[in-house]
């Protein structure tokens, strides 16, 4: 295979803006997992070894999952960012995703560094790349364009989110590309078993307690292609968690035998209903995610939903179910 060029998809100007300002303000979408943050991360300290005066702000907080990754505790976070900056970057995510400002931006130079086709391109300093496999693999290659060395805590960073986004090597987006990154970032100090110890292997009793109630609970349809969970706030109370406890459930649910796209809703107020789904790879659910008023990837997508949960779950399924008879054909895929 033809390794790629680190340049690809790179829009025009956006080396030249970064170059030209002091100040940048870097945030990603709500609720972070490991691309968005390690992205975040790696970018801030990359910015910083060309002279940039660099903040990173986010609505919610680094999950504890995430608190290994060199310099989380820089990022702050809350719903209000105060001063304006050269440059604001929002990466992995749309802009509005990030929860923050309400459109009305804190700089006067807007960047967008994401890789979900469903990113609308609100910004003219876009750079869309739907091919790479995380973000992180595009903070690779922009670090590479602006000619920054990769440390020991940028390889760490780096490596985390492009291990996080793909299942550790284990999802269908995993690339020949993404493997040599990953060898390079481990070359450069990064610690593959640091990574997988606290990613996978560190959870606090607390959550597993609320994964095993949430489970306990796992329903599917009549054919067993579409199966689904709900996690609401009356566990978070009993078990003492929160909505970050609740990073890679869906994926326990993909796991299922038989079962192409699974789905998890989780109770965000009293009638709201965040959407995770995940499919094995023969499902491409990019086009679903934009009909419940979210993005995503072909095979991971989500959404947010108002209303009963009885009607939120019977829409998202039917749509699911929609879905799979278009692209796998017919089958007794009505939920039961």
């Amino acid at each position: 295979m033809t390794r790629r060029d680190p340049g690809m998809s790179e829009p025009a100007g956006l080396i030249a803006a970064l170059n030209n300002c002091k100040t940048v303000l870097i945030s990603v979408h709500k609720n972070p997992d490991g691309d968005a943050l390690g992205s975040q991360l790696g970018l801030m300290r990359g910015l910083e070894k060309i002279g940039k005066e660099v903040f990173a702000h986010n609505l919610d907080p680094v999950p504890d999952i995430y608190r290994f990754l060199p310099g989380n505790e820089r990022i702050t976070s809350g719903p209000t960012v105060k001063g304006t900056y050269d440059a604001f970057v929002v990466l992995d995510a749309d802009p509005p995703r990030t929860g923050l400002f309400n459109g009305s931006w804190p700089a006067r130079t807007l960047i967008n560094i994401d890789h979900h086709i469903t990113n609308p391109r609100e910004w003219p300093l876009t750079w869309l790349d739907p091919d790479a496999t995380a973000t992180g693999e595009m903070m690779y290659r922009l670090m590479t364009l602006l000619k920054v060395p990769i440390d020991k805590d940028m390889a760490m960073c780096l490596y985390t989110a492009i291990f996080t986004d793909t299942g550790s090597f284990r999802y269908s987006n995993t690339t020949p590309e993404s493997m040599r990154i990953a060898a390079t970032l481990i070359e450069a100090g990064a610690d593959p078993w640091m990574v997988t110890e606290n990613v996978y292997e560190s959870y606090a009793f607390k959550r597993i307690n609320l994964l095993g109630k949430v489970l306990s609970g796992i329903e599917r349809s009549e054919d067993g292609r579409i199966a689904w969970v709900l996690v609401t706030e009356d566990l978070y109370r009993q078990t003492g968690t929160g909505a970050e406890d609740t990073d890679n459930f869906v994926n326990f649910v993909r796991s299922v035998k038989g079962v192409e796209v699974a789905v998890l809703f989780r109770q965000t107020g009293a009638s709201q209903y965040k959407i995770s789904l995940r499919a094995k790879g023969r499902v491409d659910l990019s086009g679903l995610a934009k009909g419940l008023g979210g993005g995503g990837h072909k095979n991971a997508a989500g959404g947010m939903l108002e209303g009963a949960f009885t009607d939120v779950r019977g829409k998202v399924l039917t749509a699911v179910a929609q879905v799979l008879e278009r692209q796998l054909g017919k089958g007794p895929i009505s939920p039961s």
